[in-house]
């Protein structure tokens, strides 16, 4: 337990390989909030929105899609300059 924990305090220092990655981190307290919001919020009634609302959450938070995509996404397509 106490490397887990010297570990985790590590990771907020800003030398190389000295503790927990700061994605991981942040994906890691991501799940434990969807968690708790699952467990006490979503029902039969909200279920669907829920998981739509966690996918787009996840996919930006991991990088997969990124805030100009949903940008252009928004705005109906990509604005390619012309020349």
């Amino acid at each position: 337990m106490n490397p887990i924990i010297s570990k985790l305090i590590g990771s907020f220092d800003n030398k190389k390989d000295n503790g927990f990655s700061a994605r991981k981190l942040t994906a890691f307290s991501l799940m434990i909030c969807i968690a708790y919001i699952h467990y006490k919020y979503v029902s039969e009634s909200n279920a669907v929105d829920v998981l739509i609302i966690d996918l787009c959450g996840v996919s930006i938070m991991l990088g997969v899609i990124t805030i100009q995509n949903v940008i252009e996404l928004k705005n109906g397509g990509k604005n390619e300059p012309t020349n």
